[in-house]
């Protein structure tokens, strides 16, 4: 299977191009930036996870009382 581009009227260069400006990760008040966004992400899934499993332990709680 062969890959083809397109001619598009839209340009993208700037999109695809290295930018020369680098920005610092240091806030304005001279101390650097800490990127916790995986720490994040790990939280956001455990706490989900957590919500699922205790909506899961109420639904079938609700199941075997009404089963009996």
């Amino acid at each position: 299977m062969a890959v083809h581009t397109v001619e598009s009227p839209l340009d993208f260069s700037d999109f695809t191009s290295q930018s020369t400006d680098s920005v610092p990760d240091i806030n304005p008040d001279g101390s650097p930036e800490i990127n916790l966004g995986a720490f994040r992400g790990l939280a956001f899934a455990l706490i989900l996870e957590t919500v699922l499993v205790i909506f899961g332990a109420l639904a079938w709680q609700t199941f075997r009382a009404f089963v009996r």
